[in-house]
């Protein structure tokens, strides 16, 4: 057993050699595969691998909720200021002690907590420590913050959360953002009834090449110009099964990239997986369908979440009820529609080439015959 999933160790050889090089022509090619690239058999086992544990101490749960923050390395500036966040975050939409914590677990099976590492700055661990002990609800993980090392978070994340717990999903999402907390079980009633297990506002975009710009990706020879479908790494939602399958691979046969984002984006794009564009996981608004609220895309979540937070939170569009009058929570349309055979956009701008090049080729045979 480990980390609560069941692994063959006589397959474990041939299975992660077969992972790899997928993952490899994967992150090569960019754009999103129509066939599987492993053998049929080999995803047969990746699933096994991700079968429900079996461990009863990883208790049954909806969803984990992880509110990924961090230590403040400059007072001075307060749109940085971490704890001023989880300050704001507390007296919003997070819960703010053990027994609000403990009714929302029992009423929703929603488990809410501020996902950590630590800091080399004795003064700033201990001062998250006395925020700990005073507050409660934190998870603390096994590393050293920093941008650089997102993705290991992400992993470690993933890994602690289901050391402990036995999720359906796992919400991960950034503390400037404003999530609609009582909505998430309806949410997680509706992914799971189309077997999603990457969630969020899918994008792609341009892979920036040059270190003085923002988003610099040092590994830009491997994903050419165009960076393939993934989410905002503000707010996104991954199944137990992506999880398990992450978090049991031998450790450094992911590779990482230098933004979180399309890092796990690479990893989900080289699993067999249900990709689920989710425009209500990045509402620049609150609405009677929002998830996640935050200012997109002109922030990569709230602009000034210190302030913002408290502001959504006593606004009438962000303090509606979590259904609607029929119990319902509303779908918006997708941006991206991995369901369809032909992307109707690429095909209009196809053919109208191809019909521009018919012509330019009737052109030429007709000033050939006037010569």
């Amino acid at each position: 057993m480990f980390l609560g999933v069941n692994i063959r160790l006589s397959n474990l050889a041939w299975l992660v050699g077969g992972f790899t090089a997928a993952l490899f022509f994967t992150t090569l090619v960019g754009p999103l595969q129509t066939q599987p690239v492993l053998p049929s058999e080999v995803y047969e086992n990746l699933r096994a691998l991700s079968e429900p544990a079996q461990d009863v101490s990883a208790k049954r749960i909806t969803a984990f909720v992880g509110i990924q923050t961090g230590f403040t390395t400059n007072h001075n500036n307060p749109k940085y200021n971490y704890e001023n966040r989880r300050e704001a975050l507390r007296a919003t939409w997070a819960p703010t002690n053990e027994s609000e914590r403990s009714k929302l677990e029992t009423e929703s099976g929603i488990v809410a907590r501020f996902v950590v590492g630590h800091s080399p700055d004795s003064g700033a661990e201990a001062a998250l420590n006395a925020e700990e002990a005073m507050h409660g609800g934190f998870m603390r993980l096994d590393l050293v913050e920093g941008y650089a090392d997102l993705p290991r978070k992400t992993l470690l994340f993933f890994e602690t959360v289901l050391r402990q717990y036995d999720p359906q999903y796992i919400v991960k999402v950034d503390d400037d953002v404003y999530l609609r907390l009582d909505r998430v079980p309806a949410a997680v009633e509706q992914w799971a009834s189309v077997g999603a297990d990457y969630i969020g506002c899918m994008k792609n975009g341009q892979v920036i090449k040059t270190p003085r710009y923002r988003w610099y990706e040092p590994s830009h020879a491997l994903l050419g110009s165009q960076y393939f479908t993934h989410t905002w790494g503000s707010a996104y939602v991954v199944s137990r099964k992506a999880a398990a399958l992450l978090t049991s691979l031998p450790a450094g046969s992911l590779r990482h990239l230098a933004n979180e984002d399309v890092t796990l984006g690479a990893w989900m794009l080289a699993l067999n997986l249900t990709h689920h564009d989710d425009r209500r996981m990045c509402t620049p608004v609150c609405s009677p369908a929002s998830l996640a609220t935050y200012d997109y895309p002109s922030c990569a979540g709230l602009c000034n979440a210190a302030v913002q937070l408290r502001e959504l939170h006593t606004s009438p569009a962000c303090g509606g009820p979590a259904l609607t009058p029929t119990g319902a929570l509303p779908i918006l349309e997708p941006a991206i529609f991995f369901n369809r055979a032909v992307d109707p956009k690429w095909e209009a701008k196809a053919l109208s080439q191809m019909a521009r090049q018919r012509r330019a080729q009737a052109e030429r045979v007709r000033v050939g015959a006037e010569r």
